[in-house]
């Protein structure tokens, strides 16, 4: 057996049991020297959002790691992290990190209430949709986490939607080209009208549901006839309201932090 068969292989052995995910500080995967915990790989996610992935999409994010892990130990072998550049980019990158999760924990005390949603309502009434629209939307259903960068690169390298839907798409709908009529607000279902109505038309996004990704694509706006009060514009108030505030953390953390520190640009 290669070595390298043995990291996704030890990788498939782990996961198979059920009960991996349920203990904070199991070792998941090992890469060489380098373990991942399910801590770790929990990390980037919400205690909902880890507990809304299935037991095929926790491994493939753990087999994600493995990728990257492999390509990092190789990369350091062959000095490339000593490259200045690189150095840069880390270190640019960690920064931003750990500026995202400062703001992150100021935005953890704010609590956006149910009178505080309909207060911002009465005040940016007029500045509403005064109509739901609806979309048409396009979609590529994939079941391998690994191929949505390589769809992606295909889409931007020129080749037409329709055409990667019947190539990659791993569901009935991808063999005529992944048209699935009309996402609306009033759906029973309104994930696909959700991921879609802030996009600009044909514009892409990625969605986790059924047990794997879908790659999902506006191509036209449909005048919607669903309700336009308080109740049907919540999710968008909430949207739009913890972006505000997120704006308004960083602008007062700016300030604060400006005014006890020297700063020069001398650029």
């Amino acid at each position: 057996m290669t070595k390298a068969l043995l990291p996704a292989l030890l990788l498939l052995i782990i996961l198979s049991g059920c009960s991996l995910f349920e203990k904070k500080d199991e070792v998941v995967a090992t890469v060489n020297k380098d373990k991942l915990t399910l801590s770790e790989l929990k990390a980037d996610f919400t205690d909902a959002g880890w507990k809304a992935l299935t037991a095929e999409q926790k491994k493939a994010y753990a087999q994600e790691w493995v990728n990257l892990t492999l390509l990092s130990q190789e990369a350091d072998k062959q000095g490339i992290g000593k490259d200045p550049q690189i150095k840069l980019k880390l270190k640019y990158a960690e920064m931003k990190i750990k500026g995202n999760a400062l703001i992150a924990s100021r935005l953890a005390t704010q609590n956006i209430t149910e009178e505080d949603m309909f207060n911002y309502y009465r005040i940016h009434q007029g500045e509403f949709s005064k109509s739901m629209l609806n979309y048409k939307v396009q979609r590529i259903f994939l079941t391998d986490h690994t191929m949505i960068d390589k769809v992606q690169q295909e889409l931007d390298n020129g080749m037409k939607f329709e055409d990667a839907a019947r190539l990659y798409s791993r569901e009935p709908l991808g063999t005529d080209g992944g048209f699935m009529g009309i996402a609306a607000p009033e759906d029973a279902d309104t994930t696909f009208w959700a991921a879609v109505h802030n996009l600009k038309l044909f514009e892409t996004t990625v969605i986790t549901k059924d047990k794997g990704w879908y790659l999902l694509r506006p191509y036209e706006e449909v005048p919607g006839t669903g309700g336009t009060g308080f109740e049907a514009l919540k999710d968008q108030i909430r949207s739009r309201m913890l972006e505000e505030r997120r704006q308004q953390v960083y602008d007062d953390l700016m300030k604060e932090l400006r005014s006890k520190s020297d700063v020069f640009l001398m650029i």
